[in-house]
This record gives C-alpha cells, structure tokens and sequence, in this order.
C-alpha cells in the first residue's frame, strides 16, 4: 500500500469512527480485508479473526439477501445509506443495526462499511411502521425532483395486500422482521434512500433507475417475505411508470403525484389495487393528459364562472356574491373533483388567478355602474405561493379599483402549514383594502386555531356544521356561541348550504350575519341587482 493510499486508508477509519462502532472492508466478493471496533459484540470474533471471511458467511434468511442485493446495488454506483438489518449476536437476540458506506471502482475495488449498533427498544420507538419511508406527501415531492433531475428513471408502486392481516397474526419481533425485510430491500434498489416512500402498511414506493427489473424485485421480495413469515407465498403486486421523454418533465411529475393519491387512497375508493397493477401504466398515462388538459384550460381560460348570492339574514338583501367555476366538455362532470384535482398536483395557483382575471374582466365588461362585490377563492397552496401573491400585488397596482369589488376566499385552510407566514400576508391584502373570508370554519377541530392565528373579516360556516347542529339543544347553543364568538372579534358570519327557511330561522337565531344556498339561488351568469330585496328576486 502506498503512503497515499495508506493515509486515505486512516483517514477513512478515523471518520468512520466519528459514526460506527464496527467498520469493515470488503474486497469485490465481499470477503472482509480490514475490520475494526466492536467485532466481538457482534460476530463474537475479534477483527483479525474475521480477515478473510466473507461477510455474507456470518448472516442468514432474510439478512443474507438483503444485504446481497445492498452490497451489490452499491457496485453500480449507489451509496449505502440508512440501511437497517437485523445481525445476529453470538450471545442473544438478533441486534438492529444501521449501515452506511460505498464502494470505490478501481483494482481491486473496495465495500467501506460502518456499522451501528442500535437499541431494538430504540429502533422501535424511532422508526416505528415508517421504516425509514418517506410519507406520501414529502414523498411526492422527492419523486418530482428525481424524475426531473434524471428523465430515464421509473416509478414504481408495491402493494402487500395482506400485510395488514398477517401483522395481526404476528407477535412484535415477526413485524419488526418483516418492517427491516421490506425496508431495506426497497432501500438498496431505489436511487437514493429518500426516494422511498410509504403510503400505509403494505402500500410502497420507490424511484429506481430503468435498469432495475422491477418484477424479479417483485419475486425476490415476496419469497423473502414468504420466508420470513413462514407463509408458501405472499402477495406482492408491482406497477410501473416509465419515464415518458415526449411528456413535459413537469407534467410528467404532476401526473404522478395524482397517481400516487389515488394509490395511497385506492383502498377505499372504486380503483382497487387489483386494477391498479394491471392497468397503472394506462391510468398514469391519464393522469398526465388530464394535468395537460387542465393546464390548457387554465391558460385558454376554457371554463366559465357564474355567481352565487350571499344574503343578509337581517334585511334580505344581497351582500356579495361568489365566484364559482363551472368546466366545459369533459371537466362538466365535476367541477369540485378537478379543483381537487389542481390541489393534488400543484396546479390550484395558476387556476385560481386565473378565475380572478376572468372575474375583473367579468366585472370591467358588465359591473360599471354598479356596485358588485365578487368573493374569489384562494387555496392555501396559493396563499404561501410567491408567485401568485406578486400577480395579485401587480394586479392590485394595475387596477387599484379591483379592491373595492374583490373580496379574497381562503379555502384549504387544513393545509396551511405556516399560520404565521399566512397571516402575513393575509394582513398585507386587508391592508390594501381588500377583504378576506376564511372558508370551511366548524369544519374540524383546528377552525379556531386558525380564527385565533389569522385575523380575517368573514368567516364561512361550514354546511355541514350546521346539518349537524340545528336538531339538537348542545347544537343550537354550540352555533349561538360561535356567532357570540366570531361578533366578539368584530368578524362577519356567513352560514353555508342553506336550503331550507329552517335553516335561515336557525341561523338568524344564533346571530349569524349571512346565509348562501340554494333557498336564496344557485350559481347564475348574471348577478341579480345588489340592492334588489330577496323576496322580490324569487318572486
């Protein structure tokens, strides 16, 4: 060994040491050409006794392959990282540890390994059914950037179904087996161990290079599992997106975070997994034309809006209206499911300005002389979006006559993350002038933090608070001390789906301002006068 090489050699054991308490060398057949640290504890052989053996020697099951398939992937280039297996002590229980390393091409090529030793009791609390997966949605936006960043790697879905039931049969050690089996085998094939990802037990993803035949990992896995729960054979169903070079790479990714909604979702919905496998690469295929088709209806403006009334529970007359959107052609069938459709794949910010300008320029061609107030919606993705919050200052400053006609909606609230960041700029647009509702408010638990987090002028009762609360006496006096609540921070009341005179009767009861349903009309192309009386206009 050079002196060169040998102080790259110490070098890498003095910082491998910062992070492992056992470190191994290994030449290309994994044989073992250095060991160092706590050896004895775990292999019960101390480091020069281990030289020359191969590592897979000293493992067994489930481990043996798992690491196999790691050691091997990490030839190819991949690092190892985060990878949790289970090795077996000369003097108890199997032990979790945690691997990292690499492998260096050139002759002879070398596996560097550090290896930490973990409490299982520890293990358990911080890994948990996670695994070390991402969650759906961080997952999503990993899955984005990578398929991005490189256009010849797939996506592919893994589905256990019977994984919940067998974890009913199993005892604490058999799960936490199978969770370190599944976990690391997905680990070592995907690019990088954050492009993996779980959405509920026995629902995975993963982002891996084309070169991974992601059906023998299919059969590899199901046969470590069949082993490690001593089943004939378990379940494992897989299903691919590939990389799509005619798709615009951003279409690409917007299609498949809805795809992997209606995965993570499809267990209680009509699209069973069964359907999923075999039909993913048509229903992936969908999506993307669907995010395609919104995007040029956005842009083309190829939607119309119409408007509904909000109503005074005092005087009956118009207060404002708001704005809904209603699609042609294909998007007719559901308006609310291709919101949630943007909401899902990050195009809801672009669709809600473009509902605003279609608004003021509604407003310029037919609200002169008049004194209309439209409310718009605004997702809370669009809220936090940079983008968005500058067009609607420029158009503010463009057309500094739109406040006295716009009031903004906040719906989405659920999924405004920073309500510090929100409020801010809530505050900047009711600065300028225009107003801002909250929409959805009774709707869950959190309505009042974010009430208490965001000042706002309006707040909007959901229509389903009030369902449930209007037949009951808790109910009734739940509603009378919301609206007690909402006058006491000088906030205005809106009650929502009112369709009935009872309803109205109810909510004028517990002193909320406003009412909008279809009692007082639907959405129209045409707002009724806004001095006109209800009474006169449904007569």
């Amino acid at each position: 060994m050079t002196r060169l090489a040998s102080l790259q050699h110490e070098r890498f054991v003095s910082l491998a040491f910062c992070w492992g308490d056992i470190l191994v060398e290994l030449d290309s057949a994994f044989e073992i050409v250095f060991a160092g640290g706590l050896t004895e504890i775990l292999f019960g052989k101390t480091p020069s006794d281990l030289l020359s053996i191969n590592l897979l020697d000293l493992v067994s099951g489930s481990t043996h392959t798992i690491l196999r398939t790691t050691l091997n992937r990490a030839r190819l280039g991949g690092r190892i990282q985060d990878l949790y297996v289970a090795l077996p002590r000369k003097d108890g229980p199997e032990q979790i540890c945690q691997i990292a390393g690499y492998y260096t091409e050139g002759t002879p090529g070398r596996f560097f390994l550090a290896i930490k030793l973990m409490p299982n009791a520890h293990f358990d609390q911080a890994v948990g059914y996670a695994d070390g997966f991402a969650d759906a949605d961080s997952f999503c936006d990993m899955a984005n950037e990578a398929l991005v960043r490189r256009r010849d790697a797939k996506l592919s879905l893994i589905s256990i179904p019977e994984l919940q039931t067998l974890f009913a049969e199993m005892g604490r050690g058999e799960q936490r087996s199978v969770r370190l089996a599944i976990s690391s085998f997905l680990h070592a094939h995907a690019l990088d161990c954050e492009d993996t990802g779980t959405m509920g037990l026995g629902k995975y993803a993963l982002v891996h290079e084309d070169a991974v035949d992601i059906e023998a990992l299919r059969t590899e896995l199901a046969g470590l599992l069949a082993t490690i729960t001593r089943q004939d054979a378990v379940d494992v169903r897989a299903a691919t997106i590939a990389g799509q070079e005619e798709v615009d790479p951003g279409d690409l990714a917007k299609g498949i975070v809805f795809a992997i909604n209606q995965f993570k979702e499809s267990a209680g919905s009509g699209l069973t997994l069964s359907a999923l496998n075999a039909n993913f690469s048509d229903f992936a295929e969908e999506a993307v034309k669907t995010v395609s088709l919104f995007r040029d209806t956005v842009e083309n403006s190829n939607f119309s809006v119409v408007f509904q009334p909000i109503v005074s529970l005092r005087d009956e007359t118009i207060h404002h209206y708001e704005v809904l959107s209603r699609f042609n052609g294909r998007f007719g069938e559901s308006p609310y499911r291709y919101i949630c459709f943007a909401e899902e794949t990050g195009l809801i910010s672009s669709f809600d300005f473009a509902v605003i300008q279609k608004t003021v320029r509604w407003l310029e061609t037919h609200g002169r002389g008049k004194s209309y107030r439209m409310a718009v919606n605004m997702s809370g993705q669009s809220l936090l979006n940079p983008i968005y919050r500058q067009r609607i200052d420029d158009l503010l400053v463009e057309k500094p006559w739109v406040k006295e006609r716009l009031m903004i909606e906040l719906t989405e609230s659920a999924r405004v993350e920073d309500l510090q960041a929100a409020d801010l700029y809530i505050q900047h647009l009711r600065g300028r002038g225009v107003p801002v509702c909250l929409d959805d408010f009774g709707a869950g638990a959190a309505s009042f933090n974010y009430l208490g987090a965001m000042a706002v002028d309006v707040v909007k009762i959901d229509g389903a608070a009030i369902e449930n609360t209007i037949g009951t006496l808790r109910g009734r006096a739940f509603m009378k001390a919301m609206g007690s609540f909402c006058t006491a921070l000088n906030v205005q009341t809106v009650g929502e789906m009112v369709d009935s005179q009872e309803k109205a009767a109810f909510l004028r009861e517990c002193n909320i301002d406003f009412a909008q349903g279809y009692l007082y009309g639907k959405g129209e192309p045409v707002p009724s006068e806004i001095v006109a009386p209800v009474s006169m206009l449904l007569s």
